[in-house]
Order: C-alpha cells, then sequence, then structure tokens
C-alpha cells in the first residue's frame, strides 16, 4: 500500500498547529517514561513529523536525530529543528547501533508490518538502548465525540482518500492492544519489554482545542487547504457547535511499549 507520494504534503501546518494540542502532551508523556535518563545520549525521533517528539527530547536534555518518510513534515521549521533524513521505518537510513535510544511516537500504525518497523529501530539503537513507542489503541470508545467533527467535514463535502481507509481499518488495528504489542516487540528481539495501555490526559478540554486537533490530520489537510479561507472558518465553527453539548475532557487511549535492544 505504501508509495512514494508524500501524503502528509499539505499537511505540516495543520499538523505543527492543530493535531500537536494532543500530539505534543503525548509525546511528552512517551519520552518520560523512558527507563533510563536520556540527557546527553543521541536519541532516534522516528516517524518525527513537525518534531513534537524531538522538542521532547530536547526538552530533557537528549540529542535528537529525526526520520520521517514525508520530507514536507521534516521541512516544518527545519531551521530549528535537529539533523534529519528522509526515509521509510521499514528501511531506516542509519546504521548499525547507530543511536543510544529510540522514540516511535504514533508511526508503527502507519506501516504494513510493525513488527518489521520494531526490528529496523532495534537494528539502530546500540545494545541495551531504549525503545519507546506508542500507537492508538483499537477501543472505539473515546470516538463519539470526535466522530461528530467528521460529522461535519463530511457533510460539507469531504471524501477521504483511499489510503487513509488503509490505515484506519488495516494498518492501525495491527499493535491496538496489549498482547499485539508484545508480540511484535518479542518478535523484534527486544527485551525487558513493559506494554501498557490508558486514557491519555492530553489537556484538551475545549471543544475548539479538540476540532483544532481534528482538523490538522493528515488526511483532511489538503482537502481543507483548497477551501476559501471563510468556508474553512465556517467549518470549524459548525465543528465547535457539534462538539459543544456533548464535550469532555479528550482522553484518547494509546498503548504504550518501553522496552530495550539486547
Amino acid at each position: 500500500m505504501e508509495s512514494d507520494e508524500d501524503r502528509y504534503a499539505a499537511a505540516a501546518t495543520g499538523w505543527a498547529t492543530g493535531a500537536a494540542r494532543v500530539y505534543g502532551p503525548l509525546a511528552t508523556q512517551l519520552v518520560a517514561v523512558a527507563p533510563h535518563p536520556l540527557a546527553g545520549r543521541r536519541v532516534l525521533d522516528a516517524g518525527a513529523g513537525t518534531g513534537l517528539a524531538s522538542a521532547a527530547l530536547a526538552a530533557v536534555g537528549a540529542h535528537p536525530v529525526a526520520v520521517d518518510r514525508s520530507p514536507a513534515m521534516l521541512a516544518w521549521a527545519a531551521g530549528r529543528r535537529p539533523p534529519a533524513v528522509a526515509g521509510a521505518l521499514e528501511a531506516l537510513p542509519l546504521r548499525d547501533d547507530a543511536v543510544d535510544d529510540t522514540v516511535a511516537a504514533f508511526v508503527l500504525n502507519h506501516v504494513d508490518d510493525p513488527t518489521a518497523a520494531l526490528a529496523e529501530l532495534a537494528r539502530v539503537t546500540r545494545p541495551g538502548g531504549a525503545v519507546l513507542a506508542t500507537v492508538a489503541a483499537a477501543t472505539t470508545r473515546h470516538r463519539a465525540v470526535r466522530d461528530r467533527i467528521d460529522a461535519v467535514v463530511a457533510d460539507a463535502g469531504f471524501v477521504p482518500p483511499p489510503w487513509y481507509a488503509h490505515l484506519t481499518r488495516a494498518q492501525a488495528p495491527l499493535l491496538g492492544d496489549v498482547p499485539a504489542m508484545t508480540a511484535a516487540a518479542e518478535s523484534a528481539g527486544l527485551v525487558d519489554i513493559v506494554v501498557t495501555e490508558h486514557a491519555a490526559d492530553v489537556g484538551v478540554e475545549r471543544p475548539e482545542d479538540l476540532v483544532d486537533y481534528r482538523l490538522g490530520q493528515a488526511h483532511v489537510a489538503a482537502w481543507l487547504a483548497g477551501l476559501p479561507e471563510a468556508d474553512r472558518g465556517a467549518l470549524r465553527r459548525a465543528a465547535v457547535d457539534a462538539v459543544t453539548p456533548v464535550m469532555a475532557p479528550y482522553r484518547p487511549p494509546v498503548v504504550t511499549l518501553v522496552a530495550r535492544t539486547a
């Protein structure tokens, strides 16, 4: 299903200013569960996007390096970002044992073979290094409010691209619970594996923040960019109005992997 097309070519601004409302806190939480201090260590930010995990790593004194499939995402604020290279998670453009530790925040759910991707993360991480990863849990209990935003967007004429359907139906469920993530980590040769699932407190409690998070997603970015500014504003207001009556603190369920290389 993968291709050379940059699916995120139009997504950087929305991701950095909207989706970051959720993925930023999640990246910070992932870095915080490292099994040893990361200060002074070279840490790979795999699937770096616009650099949310890189920022979290820098905040604890680590020296991040970034890899992402999308050159456009890596180009976002590139002057303030760590060294970066475009490449696929399943074939990282790094030598063996290139980094001390690795962080993969919400990227393993974007590949067809996450076990192979985890094996690549292990390959480029020095023995004893940490491999930290998060993905969305498969449970749907948190989606009712978010689905109201999607309904507003659909009513406005949006049709999701085929790759997004493949992501949600085929790729994302592969690591969607503790047993699946544990099995993949074991098959990839990782050790000291700890996998947990919990509802994450990302601090999103206002309808406006939830709407901006959802409208900042890559699958809708190009379509939104093609709308007149006035129409985008009207769409956002309609989504906020749809969410407001039922808004509760948004707590997305996530599966987190903490492991080491052998």
